[in-house]
């Protein structure tokens, strides 16, 4: 059952397509970044880093919302928290310096 060149051609292009808009998009939201966005990034980045995270121990349920589990994470003496998946299930973990 062989699909005819036409067929195949045509799908290509559309992949081709489709992966040329893909890294347009990538390119231009570089494109609009200042240098003051991408120090930020960076400094987040590095902050990120420099927290290990610990799973919440009194947020109760599935994550679905990190300002929820921040909160929950500041009350247990923390820095912060956010939801992250484990084992396919989305759970609250807290951040504290390394």
């Amino acid at each position: 059952m062989a699909l005819p060149r036409g067929v195949v051609l045509f799908f290509l292009l559309l992949l081709v397509a489709e992966i040329g808009t893909i890294e347009a998009k990538k390119l231009s939201k570089h494109a609009k970044k200042t240098p003051k966005s991408l120090m930020k990034e960076e400094e987040e980045e590095e902050e990120e880093e420099n927290h290990c995270l610990s799973q919440s121990h009194q947020f109760k349920g599935f994550c679905f919302s990190s300002d929820t589990c921040a909160a929950v994470c500041m009350e247990e003496s923390f820095h912060g928290g956010e939801c992250k998946f484990e084992n396919a299930l989305r759970k609250c973990f807290c951040k504290k310096p390394c």
